[in-house]
């Protein structure tokens, strides 16, 4: 047990209070199954190693996974001997976590806007990690303001999300200029924040499982770290590595995918 992380038992607190924090206990068996136990192409090719590239772990250090969901991120750390603790309001996501982890990983449940609550008093990371749930999380100043408390000063904090330039739920897409012979990215907003209610299964009108997307403007996110304590040191736009069918359009379509990046991951640290 890492002298970071006290003994404690991290027993799921009933379901019934700890599933009211969040809309992911609903789904999480399906989520589950999709991102699985390394997470999706995304994850793999694009996030992932992002992530790790700005956390730059040392073995025997600690990093705090924020909304850690199934642990991917863990499990990810624990290869490179980092050991992590991973707080998630959905109990059955944690149970998940806890099934595949190794002596590395910890896991709590909990609320990421009262992280106090989650992990033992006392606790120090190393680094934390917010991978693609800041833009499922409201209010985010708590998210921050928690995630920087508990670690140390200089310790990094790494954020990935989708991007919120360019994929706004209901206020982008894509559109095909047919007199220039060009993929373009249309936006219908993008300073007014918005929340979006997300269908988990679209394709089944009779499944009422919603969760929440929330879009914020960068500057939201960025005076939201700074409130926090927490100063950038690093942006990275993240641009889709999936191609569609080859075609007439795919050369477009191509140049489209290279310029318009689909996550957002930025890195701070705390400064005090």
């Amino acid at each position: 047990m890492s002298k970071d992380f006290p003994a404690r038992s991290y027993a799921p607190r009933p379901r019934k209070t700890a599933a009211a924090a969040t809309a992911w206990e609903k789904p999480a068996q399906w989520y589950d199954n999709l991102v699985g136990a390394e997470g999706d192409d995304f994850y793999q090719k694009l996030i992932l190693p992002t992530v790790l590239k700005r956390l730059d772990p040392k073995p025997g250090q600690t990093v705090l996974d924020v909304a850690c969901g199934q642990g991917v991120l863990g499990r990810v750390l624990a290869a490179k001997g980092v050991k992590s603790l991973g707080v998630d309001a959905s109990p059955s996501l944690i149970e998940s976590a806890r099934t595949r982890a190794g002596p590395l990983e910890q896991h709590a449940v909990g609320d990421a806007r009262k992280l106090g609550d989650a992990v033992p008093a006392g606790t120090q990371a190393d680094h934390a990690a917010l991978v693609m749930c800041l833009q499922d999380l409201d209010p985010i100043a708590p998210v921050l303001s928690g995630t920087a408390a508990l670690i140390k000063r200089g310790g990094r904090v790494v954020i990935a999300l989708t991007h919120p330039c360019f994929r706004i739920p209901r206020r982008s897409l894509w559109g095909w200029d047919e007199e220039q012979g060009m993929q373009y990215r249309r936006l219908d907003g993008y300073l007014s924040p918005l929340s979006v209610p997300i269908k988990i299964h679209p394709g089944k009108p009779e499944d009422p499982t919603r969760t929440t997307s929330f879009h914020r403007p960068i500057s939201t996110y960025l005076s939201a770290l700074g409130g926090a304590g927490l100063g950038v040191i690093a942006a990275d736009e993240l641009c889709s590595h999936r191609r569609g069918t080859k075609g007439a359009r795919s050369a477009a379509e191509d140049l489209s995918a290279r310029e318009f990046p689909v996550f957002l991951v930025l890195t701070a640290v705390r400064l005090g």
